[in-house]
C-alpha cells in the first residue's frame, strides 16, 4: 500500500517545481534530485499532445552521456545507449543505423544521384523515441532520485507569485496549491506566465519560418519496398533509420517505429515541414495537406498510399515561436516555454539534453546560496537565446539548401562534420572533467552556442556556410556558386578528417569502416591538427573500450 511518501506534499515548500512533464523537464528534475534538491513535477494539459522530436545523432548521445557523468545519474546515459534502455520503453520505440537525404522533384522518380546516406556507425545506438513512453521514462527516473509528483497527476491550472515574492504557488485541478522558492516553466507557448507576459511572438528575430504538420501513421509502406535497393549499390535500407525526403522548400521526415526485431508498435511518425510562403496553395487541413503534397511525388504517393493516422494530426501555419523575457522573478521559461523550432536534424531532442546541462548547475548553486535573483539566471537564460538562434540558422539555411541537390549536397557534409566533430569534443572534454575535477570547461555559457571547445576553424566554416545560403535566397549568389564554395572550404579546412570524402561531391554514401577508421587515425598521429590527437584517439576510432579511469 502507498504511504503517500512519493507523492506531493502541499504543507511543504519544495526548492524548485518544474511545470511541464516532459523529457527536458523530468531530465532536469532528475538532476535537481538527485543532487539533493526537494523537486516538484506537476503535469500540464500539453505535455502528451505537443509534437516532440523524436530522433537523435551521435552528437545528442553525448550530451546525455555527459549529464549522466557530471551528475552520477546513470539511467540518463540509457537515453544514448539504448540497449540500457527498459525492454518496454526499446519496444516501443525504433532503431536508427542511418540517415538518409532522397531528393524528390515534382511528377519524377527520385534520382539515386540525388541523395546523400550517412550510415550510423555500428558503437553507436542512435534511435527513434516514441516520446509517451520515453518521457514516462524520464519521469520515472526524477522519481526514483526523489522528486514528487501531484497524487493521481493532477494538472496544472495555475501558477502565480507567493505573498512577499519569496516564491511560486502552483494550482492544480483539484484545487491543491503547491509551494514553492523557484520555478521551472516547461509548459510551452501555453504557459499561464507566457500569457501575461502578452503571448508568444511569433518569428521574432528568427530566420526561419515552417509551416509544420505531424501525426502518428500505421500502414505506411517501407520506402524500399517501392523502390528498389538494386538502384542505390551503396545504400542501407532506408527504413533502419531517419528518411529525409527533401524538395524545394521543405522536407518530409518519416521515422519508423517498427524496424527491430522486438518492436511492438507498426506505428510511423512523419514530420512535414514546408516554406510557407512556397507552399501556400496547399488546403489548411493537415490532412488534406499532407495529401495534397505527397501527391506532387509519385514514389512519395505511393509509400503512404494505405496509411491512416493513429493519431490526430498537430500542425501550425507558422510553427516558430519565442518568448524575448525568459527570466523573471522566481521563474525560468525553459525549452519549450522559450522557443518553438522546427523539429528537423534531431534539433529538438538535442537542444532539450543541452539545456537541461545548462539550467541544472545554476539552480543547483542557487538552491544552495538561497540566491534566486534573475540576475543569477542571466547567463543561463543568454546561452538558452544563443542556442536557439544557432538552430534557427541551422533550419533557414537548410531550408534555403533544398532548393538545390548540389546546394543540399554541400550543406549536408558541413552540418555532419559539425555533429561529428561536437560529439567528439565533448567526448574529449568529459574525459579531461572525468580526470580533473574541473567541469568548467563544458559549461562555457559566455561563449554562445558552443559550449564546448570545438576544433580551431569549426564555428567559422559554419558561419560561412550560414552566410553564403543567405547569398542564395537575398539572390546574390546562385546555389550552384554557394556549393562550389562549400566544397572548396571543406577541402581546404584543416579540420577534415579523411575517414569521408567530405569534399568530394560524388561520395555521397558514409560507412565508417574499418579502413576508414584507421586511415583517420595515422591522419590524427601525423598531419592533423594537435587537438585532435586528444579527440580521434584509438579507442574513438576502433571501439576499443578505454582504460578505467580511477
Amino acid at each position: 500500500m502507498d504511504d503517500g511518501r512519493h507523492y506531493a506534499d502541499p504543507e511543504e515548500k519544495y526548492d524548485v517545481a518544474v511545470v511541464g512533464a516532459h523529457l527536458a523537464s523530468n531530465l532536469l528534475a532528475a538532476v535537481l534530485a538527485r543532487q539533493g534538491l526537494r523537486v516538484l513535477v506537476v503535469d500540464t494539459e500539453s505535455d502528451a499532445t505537443a509534437p516532440a522530436g523524436e530522433t537523435t545523432v551521435p552528437y545528442t548521445a553525448e550530451v546525455f552521456f555527459t549529464l549522466a557523468r557530471r551528475f552520477d545519474i546513470p539511467e540518463i546515459a540509457a537515453f544514448g545507449l539504448t540497449c540500457d534502455l527498459p525492454d518496454r520503453v526499446r519496444r516501443t520505440s525504433g532503431a536508427k543505423r542511418s540517415l538518409s537525404f532522397l531528393y524528390h522533384r515534382p511528377g519524377k522518380a527520385q534520382d539515386p544521384r540525388q541523395t546523400v546516406q550517412f550510415n550510423v556507425p555500428g558503437e553507436h545506438s542512435e534511435w527513434h523515441m516514441f516520446r509517451p513512453d520515453v518521457d514516462e521514462y524520464a519521469l520515472q527516473v526524477a522519481r526514483t532520485y526523489g522528486a514528487r509528483v501531484v497524487r493521481h497527476r493532477r494538472r496544472l491550472t495555475d501558477v502565480s507569485p507567493l505573498p512577499g515574492g519569496d516564491g511560486v504557488s502552483v494550482t492544480t485541478a483539484d484545487g491543491l496549491r503547491y509551494r514553492a522558492r523557484y520555478l521551472v516553466d516547461s509548459i510551452g507557448m501555453d504557459s499561464p506566465i507566457i500569457a501575461r507576459l502578452g503571448g508568444p511572438d511569433p518569428v521574432a528575430n528568427l530566420r526561419s519560418r515552417s509551416r509544420v504538420l505531424t501525426t502518428h501513421l500505421a500502414g505506411v509502406q517501407r520506402f524500399e519496398d517501392r523502390v528498389p535497393l538494386s538502384g542505390y549499390p551503396r545504400a542501407s535500407p532506408w527504413s533502419a533509420g531517419t528518411i529525409s525526403h527533401l524538395f524545394a522548400g521543405g522536407w518530409l521526415q518519416v521515422a519508423h517505429f517498427d524496424n527491430h526485431a522486438d518492436a511492438g508498435t507498426a506505428r510511423t511518425s512523419v514530420v512535414l515541414s514546408v516554406d510557407p510562403d512556397v507552399f501556400g496553395d496547399l488546403p489548411k487541413d493537415p490532412e488534406s495537406a499532407f495529401r495534397g503534397l505527397i501527391d506532387r511525388f509519385p514514389q512519395l504517393r505511393d509509400t503512404f498510399s494505405a496509411a491512416v493516422a493513429v493519431r490526430p494530426w498537430t500542425a501550425d501555419d507558422v510553427w516558430q515561436r519565442t518568448v524575448d523575457r525568459t527570466v523573471g522573478n522566481r521563474h525560468f521559461l525553459f525549452e519549450r516555454s522559450a522557443s518553438r523550432n522546427d523539429l528537423f536534424l534531431s534539433r529538438d531532442v538535442t537542444m532539450a539534453a543541452e539545456l537541461v546541462y545548462a539550467l541544472a548547475p545554476v539552480l543547483i548553486e542557487a538552491a544552495r546560496t538561497d540566491d534566486w535573483s534573475p540576475e543569477r539566471f542571466a547567463a543561463v537564460a543568454g546561452f538558452q537565446a544563443e542556442l536557439i538562434g544557432f538552430n534557427d540558422r541551422i533550419i533557414a539555411a537548410a531550408r534555403i539548401a533544398t532548393r538545390d541537390f548540389e546546394l543540399w549536397n554541400a550543406f549536408s557534409r558541413v552540418w555532419l562534420l559539425w555533429s561529428m566533430l561536437a560529439a567528439l569534443s565533448l567526448k574529449s572534454a568529459r574525459n579531461q572533467a572525468l580526470r580533473s575535477g574541473d567541469w568548467t570547461p563544458t559549461h562555457r555559457l559566455a561563449e554562445g552556442a558552443h559550449w564546448f571547445a570545438l576544433p580551431y576553424g569549426l564555428p567559422e566554416l559554419l558561419e560561412q556556410t550560414f552566410a553564403w545560403t543567405e547569398e542564395v535566397r537575398e539572390g546574390r549568389l546562385t546555389p550552384a556558386a554557394a556549393a562550389g564554395r562549400v566544397w572548396r572550404a571543406l577541402d581546404d579546412a584543416p579540420f577534415t578528417p579523411p575517414l569521408y570524402g567530405f569534399a568530394d561531391p560524388e561520395d555521397r554514401f558514409y560507412h565508417f569502416t574499418l579502413a576508414r577508421r584507421l586511415r583517420t587515425l595515422a591522419w590524427t598521429k601525423t598531419v592533423a591538427p594537435a587537438e585532435f590527437r586528444t579527440m580521434l584517439t584509438r579507442e574513438n576510432l576502433t571501439n576499443v573500450p578505454p582504460p578505467a579511469v580511477h
